[in-house]
């Protein structure tokens, strides 16, 4: 049997749960809309609202938008849009292509969370060469970024594409502002800087609309997806959402349930294709080794179908889906243990067939 050693030292998940998760991920998430659609039911609102000189341009940019997000989302339909009223086009006159960009972000951001965000976190935006900024400070509810105001609550959301209004043009080259420090620091507090969107975004969003949002919120919640510069390499085995939602509540198990299903290293599907029948690897819980199994064109994590390969990658991260739970090496061994089933033995009495 092959075994492969790999460290953990780089990987030290911290886990925040809420009591709800596994109650509401019962109901699975839709397929991602055609990002086509989205963005004309987009315009079509920015028109009726009044918004049209935006409605006419999302209409002319819209392969170039979809081609761009679709560099930063797997779906290419994850996007939210700032639209300025038809008076800053008439007062700026037609922007560059690359300005109009900076009014487009590849994630899409409620405006709670935009309230959420701390002063001076950074906004993806698809201008090659500006960036986006939230310059809103302090309790008020109101959100600015580049020091332009958003406009209420957002005029379109479908879940995936999000439409905000805006008082004006947002600024290009703008300077990302320096937070104020508290003056009443005698010296500089020892903190880490944190990104305001998890680096595990957009493998949670596909999983979300595959039927694997339990395992999706688990990944969204470690800490360790807005660190930067961290070295993460990755491979999760995903049970479907019927398999884990029995365990709703049960607080202890979580973290063993999730970390169960990982092992520190990239997979893909051809890895595990390749490999010597049999192959081994350790994994995060300890006394838990995931082995892989083939039968015929079909691979097994210990015992457990891989039903959907390749359910994302990238160059850190792979997702498999699974039909089932991968058991504890306990639960393996009560199954074995268990007395076996003792078959049926009709007690009648037979006849005597002695005197034939």
């Amino acid at each position: 049997m092959a075994k492969i050693s790999t460290t953990m030292a780089s990987f030290k998940p911290f886990f925040f749960f809420f009591s709800s998760l596994l109650y509401f991920s019962t109901a699975q998430s839709p397929p991602p809309p055609p990002p086509p659609q989205s963005l004309i039911n987009a315009a079509e609102t920015l028109s009726n609202s009044g918004y049209i000189s935006m409605s006419l341009t999302l209409e002319l940019i819209a392969d170039t938008v979809i081609s761009r997000a679709a560099k930063n989302s797997l779906t290419g339909s994850a996007l939210t849009i700032f639209s300025p009223p038809d008076s800053s086009f008439s007062d700026f006159g037609q922007p560059s292509l690359s300005h109009i960009l900076l009014h487009f972000s590849p994630v899409s951001i409620s405006l709670s969370s935009l309230q959420s965000l701390p002063f001076s976190s950074k906004i993806p935006s698809l201008s090659p060469s500006s960036s986006l900024y939230v310059t809103s400070v302090g309790s008020d509810s109101r959100v600015s970024i580049n020091n332009v105001e958003i406009v209420g609550s957002p005029i379109y959301d479908d879940g995936y594409v999000i439409v905000f209004r805006i008082e004006d043009f947002f600024t290009q080259n703008f300077t990302q502002p320096e937070t104020n420090r508290n003056p009443n620091f005698k010296s500089s507090p020892q903190c880490i800087r944190l990104d305001p969107f998890s680096r595990f975004y957009e493998v949670s969003l596909m999983m979300k609309s595959k039927g694997y949002l339990i395992m999706s919120s688990f990944l969204e919640l470690q800490l360790i997806g807005f660190l930067k510069n961290t070295e993460l390499k990755l491979t999760v085995f995903a049970p479907m959402d019927d398999a884990v939602v029995g365990f709703s509540g049960d607080f202890p198990v979580y973290q063993q349930l999730f970390l169960r299903h990982l092992v520190p290293c990239v997979l893909y599907w051809t890895d595990l294709n390749e490999m010597v029948n049999g192959t081994e690897f350790k994994n995060y819980v300890n006394g838990l080794s995931l082995t892989i199994t083939k039968v015929n064109d079909v691979s097994f994590v210990n015992g457990v179908e891989i039903t959907y390969p390749d359910l994302y990658y990238n160059d850190w991260v792979v997702v498999h889906g699974l039909q089932s739970l991968i058991p504890l090496p306990d639960e393996i061994d009560d199954e074995m243990h268990e007395d076996p089933v003792k078959p049926e033995v009709d007690v009648s009495i037979a006849p005597d067939r002695s005197e034939f």
